[in-house]
């Protein structure tokens, strides 16, 4: 399976060859094939049953499971709506992940996504459930909300204010808020001051910084707040209708509930990053979750994609975020998903890029995450971080700093000294680098986690060397699994076309097992 999947032109040219053996064969010859090769590789199983002899066999390595209710319909033309870019192949449209299929559909989903919480349960109880907002609502209107996000922000911004080199926080006075209030939406002066008190204002300093004004603002009062502009630019154009406030609403009950079942039986949920232009009101209704189901523990998971020009920014408002209002931060660092899809859609529609032009940027803004959660978190005991990549160098680097002892302050390991040979994976990680300080966090309260099917080889090694190791468990009927097996193929192309080194370490190691040498 790695031998096939490292093919390029076998990987671009896999859903027209899907295509072909379904009419040729037919489907049950097709999805009998697919079951014993690619799915049975790279997916957990179909169901509740078939997934719990993989966990107990992960189970006995000591690596845990992330449980992710895969299925994903095939986009149509109706399907596909306005999220589709033009001249791209259908196969590298990400978003082809959840299509808006009716209120009927996104209930089904949070059925599926309640079944995930149950299994993770049942089955492994130190374990992840996954979930994507876009199963649970109509992406098109997670787009609308985005856009009123961003615009509320940039309104912010216009305002003016001041930067505090300190902590870098802006804030605006109160007279200036009063002022700008009245004249982009229609209040009076008594009505924009109440607002300065409502949406976080100090009344002590006269100020209000963006945290608050973020804070403070729910998706569900988003929509009638922006009907008020005085102007129809952007802002008042991304204004919900009733309609559209009733299926929101539905949305975020959904989420809620899927929300409570997992923090009542202590199962902790990731909450999937998704497309830059639906992520503002995913990351808005996650910090919604986080401050109600973070108080005693990291139950909810944001995901951060470092491949993001505005990575550090947002990461560095919900660890801020976290601090000042006391509750566990669980972050998800990922490197990103949607490459392609991003930039082509940027072009059309001539904006900036939003993805680091080269991978050393993206390897660079990924590591740097790390630091800033690792290093100098404000609330160490308070943040969990999953680490979910395949970059052996970033896997080291976070194993180093775990492992690695803190000294006094100025003490210095020395030039030569290994100082985390012990977590290798592989290569010596020590042997003459910079001592490095170690990480605040402790290392219990740090996961790594790779996809079921690829790079085992630092899945297991972290694990026998007592780090926290997750394996991704994609789950659900084969028909419905391939759209993600090759949206998965295309996202992780780069890790797949190293599959060589994986392949010679099985070899290596099958010949050890045989010979005993």
């Amino acid at each position: 399976m790695l031998t096939a999947c490292s093919q390029p032109a076998l990987v671009q040219r896999a859903e027209p060859l899907l295509n072909f053996s379904t009419r040729l064969l037919g489907a049950t010859a097709t999805e009998a094939m697919l079951r014993h090769s690619v799915f049975a590789h790279f997916v957990a199983g179909e169901d509740e049953a078939d997934i719990a002899p993989v966990i107990s066999r992960l189970r006995a390595h000591g690596v845990g499971g992330i449980l992710d209710y895969a299925a994903e319909a095939e986009l149509d033309e109706s399907g596909a709506a306005e999220h589709a870019v033009p001249n791209l192949p259908d196969v590298n449209q990400p978003s082809r992940t959840y299509p808006y299929e009716g209120e009927a559909k996104c209930e089904a989903n949070k059925r599926i996504f309640l079944s995930a919480v149950r299994a993770v349960k049942a089955t492994s109880p130190d374990g992840f459930a996954a979930v994507k907002v876009t199963a649970l609502g109509d992406p098109a209107l997670l787009e609308r909300v985005s856009t009123a996000v961003l615009e509320l922000r940039a309104f912010f911004d216009r305002l003016g204010g001041t930067r505090h080199e300190a902590d870098g926080r802006l804030t605006i006075r109160r007279e200036a808020f009063v002022r700008g209030w009245c004249e982009a939406f229609h209040a009076d002066e008594s009505e924009s001051e109440r607002e300065f008190e409502r949406l976080g204002g100090d009344v002590a300093s006269a100020t209000i910084d963006v945290l608050d004004f973020t804070n403070r603002l729910s998706l569900d009062e988003i929509g009638p707040l922006v009907a008020r502009c005085r102007s129809q630019g952007p802002l008042y154009r991304s204004a919900l209708t009733a309609e559209e406030c009733d299926a929101l609403h539905a949305t975020m009950a959904r989420l809620d509930v899927v929300a409570s079942l997992a923090t009542s039986v202590g199962v902790r949920l990731m909450i999937d990053a998704e497309q830059s232009y639906l992520q503002p009101a995913i990351a808005h209704a996650t910090l919604r979750l986080q401050r109600t189901h973070n108080v005693d523990y990291p139950a909810i998971f944001s995901t951060h994609q470092a491949y993001l020009v505005g990575c550090a920014e947002a990461l560095a408002l919900d660890v801020e975020r976290a601090r000042r209002e006391g509750w566990h931060l669980g972050v998800k660092l990922v490197r990103g998903a949607y490459m392609l899809h991003e930039r082509e859609r940027a072009r059309r529609l001539g904006r900036p890029d939003p993805i680091h032009p080269t991978a050393e940027a993206t390897h660079a803004s990924y590591d740097a995450a790390i630091d800033a959660l690792l290093l100098a978190p404000p609330c160490p005991t308070r943040t969990s971080l999953m680490i979910a990549t395949h970059n052996q160098a970033s896997v080291e680097r976070a194993a180093r700093l775990l492992r690695q002892p803190r000294r006094p302050h100025g003490e210095s390991a020395g030039d030569g000294v290994e100082v985390g040979a012990d977590v290798g994976v592989g290569v010596s990680v020590g042997g003459g680098e910079p001592c490095q300080p170690a990480s605040r966090v402790p290392h219990t309260q740090v996961y790594f986690g790779q996809l079921l099917g690829m790079a085992d080889h630092l899945t297991f090694h972290l694990a026998a060397h007592g780090l926290n190791a997750y394996k991704y468990l994609p789950y659900g009927p084969v028909a419905e699994v391939v759209p993600y097996l090759l949206r998965r193929a295309h996202e992780n192309a780069d890790a797949l076309s190293n599959a060589s080194t994986q392949r010679n370490m099985m070899l290596r190691e099958a010949w050890r097992r045989m010979t005993g040498l």
